[in-house]
């Protein structure tokens, strides 16, 4: 029984290393034909049915059959703990999508608690979002300040013919404008952002 618990840790391990790359078994884990093992992976990853194939293939390259039985009968293991309630909030707090492989007695108190857990995903990238734009906005009126700032030195350099004294009140004007605007742009993302951070401590 031990050897078996280890068995199936270092096709997890094995597994879950492999995740960032290719879906397909390498030669050894086919040739070990720890179908089980995988299949309990799978389940605990919460990965498809279409895994299956993907192993299959995989092992056919080696002219090695994947063995389909103890496969799924370690995949319904491996997904009994995936579907657990804590786990579907931590889920849906990460933001990993969910691809509905839950077992029908599982899966209502599941997705209730992931769903829950995505709601604040959800809301903190909102909040994140407004944080960015927040900030593209402040150095927006930063650099309208210094280009305002810039020609009120110009207006009052010697030497100016009055069509470019005009001018620069014009320009200086303009800027002052893009100046109120963005204010009010700053003004409205700060209210917004703290309502946003309100329901995000409300949710958590």
């Amino acid at each position: 029984m031990e050897a078996k618990r280890s068995s199936k840790s270092v096709v997890l391990i094995s597994l879950v290393a492999l995740l960032s790359g290719c879906a397909s078994l390498s030669e050894e884990e086919c040739v070990t034909g720890d179908w089980y093992g995988i299949g309990y992976s799978d389940g605990l990853q919460g990965r498809s049915e279409t895994f299956l194939s993907n192993h299959q293939e995989a092992c056919a390259e080696y002219t090695i059959a994947f063995d389909v039985k103890p496969y799924l009968m370690g995949r319904e293991e491996g997904l009994k703990r995936y579907c657990h309630q804590d786990n579907g909030y931590r889920l849906g707090r990460s933001g990993a999508k969910y691809h509905y492989v839950c077992p029908e007695d599982l899966e209502p108190a599941f997705l209730e608690t992931y769903q829950s857990g995505r709601q604040v995903y959800q809301q903190e990238q909102q909040v994140r979002e407004l944080e960015k734009e927040l900030e593209r906005q402040e150095k927006e009126l930063h650099e309208v300040e210094l280009q305002a700032q810039r020609t009120e030195k110009r207006l009052i350099s010697r030497g100016l013919s009055s069509a470019e004294r005009e001018d620069l009140l014009f320009k200086l004007r303009e800027f002052e404008r893009e100046q109120r605007t963005s204010y009010y742009q700053l003004q409205h993302l700060e209210h917004q952002l703290l309502q946003e951070r309100s329901k995000l401590e409300y949710m958590d």
